[in-house]
């Protein structure tokens, strides 16, 4: 396969019979003809983490009113708050009431176990 960057003359006798030889084009030069995309600019996340995290936060918290079954996910909304915000990619005012209302979802949570644990003693006779 020939070399795409030489230009060959398409008859073989009409290279004996030219003045000038074959042109050499540099891969720069072809490249500058042919239209090229710009690069795709990196695109800055509008907050999509924090608002993940605010939402699993007030999931967290309404779940934690019913029970202490709530604090796996309001242990993952505290995650993903504190991500957004070390990370500063995010909206930090969604973030900060992401890590809020997860931990007044522990709370609710750590409420649930200890009252568990309480009535646990009082049936055992502790």
């Amino acid at each position: 396969m020939t070399d795409p960057a030489v230009l060959h003359p398409a008859d073989p006798d009409a290279q004996a019979s030219s003045v000038r030889p074959a042109r050499t084009v540099s891969r720069d030069a072809g490249a500058a003809s042919m239209p090229v995309a710009p690069p795709a600019a990196a695109r800055r996340s509008r907050g999509r983490l924090a608002t993940w995290a605010l939402a699993i936060a007030m999931i967290g918290l309404s779940l934690s009113w019913f029970g202490a079954w709530a604090l796996p996910v309001a242990i993952v909304a505290i995650l993903l708050a504190l991500v957004a915000l070390i990370a500063r990619r995010a909206q930090p005012g969604l973030a900060w009431w992401a890590l809020g209302l997860g931990l007044g979802a522990v709370a609710c949570s750590a409420f649930w176990i200890a009252w568990g644990m309480q009535r646990a003693a009082e049936a055992v006779g502790v």
